[in-house]
């Protein structure tokens, strides 16, 4: 069963969460939406989704539970020792000789003191992140599924109409043919009454063009090849490869074997039949543009 394009999975663990959400594209675009913890890991995080993704617009987005990740106290001795010697200079101009309050220095230098996440590779490293990924890529393809179920049915409902139509216009185009000839009959036989021999000449010869103007009228080929495309599109359905543009691809040829019988058939009965298909065939595409 196809999938559908639009979806939203996600995967939590105490420290970071996962979350994917699918929307319709016309190609495969996925987008990695990262904290700086994960910079260094997000080639593989793009070949692993674009290998397991066949279409649709992608939206990756990884947040950190700050309050979970392990805090370092980090202090610059440096900038401090800077500091301190740069204000116990300026103190000595002005023959300052008490001691510096430590507080100036703290409360005025940004970057002395601070608080810094514990960049715990364990923690970060794709072999045991990637698990997580495939956690979250499931749930967005088992609701994905959903939605891909319920387009097939609704696709498969507008095939069975399709098809029911093909039937009843190989059915009106046989009673067609026979009406044709027999209709034709009765003209040659009004138009040469009484002359039996020219009569049994031309009868000849009109004939042979009643099948020619026949082969003009001929759909044959056309109800074949929409029938054939039927029984693809409802293979497709049952299939798991992605089908939503080999479904595109059969509906306009199905809208374009619907055309052609159009063209050759004036017959009232025939078009509105052919029309009911393309009605049906225009809603196949329109969701065949929802699935992978």
């Amino acid at each position: 069963m196809p999938l559908s394009m639009t979806g939203w999975g996600s995967c939590k663990t105490p420290k970071y969460s996962i979350t994917l959400k699918g929307l319709n594209s016309k190609y495969k675009e996925i987008f990695l939406h990262l904290p700086q913890e994960f910079f260094s890991i997000e080639p593989l995080i793009h070949k692993y989704l674009n290998d397991n993704i066949s279409r649709g617009k992608v939206d990756v987005f990884v947040g950190l539970n700050k309050a979970k990740l392990e805090k370092k106290l980090v202090l610059n001795k440096r900038l401090f020792k800077d500091t301190y010697d740069s204000i116990k200079k300026l103190a000595a101009t002005v023959h300052y000789e008490k001691e510096i309050p430590l507080n100036i220095i703290f409360s005025h230098v940004e970057g002395i003191i601070s608080l810094e996440d514990v960049n715990d590779r364990e923690i970060f490293d794709w072999a045991k992140v990637k698990k997580n990924f495939a956690k979250a890529l499931a749930s967005f393809n088992k609701m994905k599924k959903i939605e891909g179920e319920g387009l097939a049915a609704d696709i498969e409902k507008k095939l069975l109409l399709i098809e029911k139509e093909t039937v009843k216009i190989k059915q009106l185009y046989e009673t067609f043919k026979e009406q044709y000839i027999v209709k034709i009959r009765e003209k040659i036989k009004t138009v040469f009454a009484g002359q039996e021999k020219e009569a049994g000449e031309r009868q000849n010869f009109l004939n042979a063009n009643v099948v020619e103007i026949l082969d003009k009228y001929d759909i044959t080929e056309e109800i074949v090849r929409l029938q054939s495309h039927l029984k693809q599109a409802s293979g497709m359905l049952k299939s798991s490869e992605a089908a939503g543009k080999k479904l595109d691809f059969l509906a306009q040829e199905m809208h374009r074997e619907a055309n052609t019988i159009t063209s050759k058939i004036g017959n009232s009965e025939i078009v509105h039949c052919a029309i009911i298909i393309k009605e049906n065939v225009d809603k196949i595409r329109e969701q065949s543009l929802n699935l992978e």
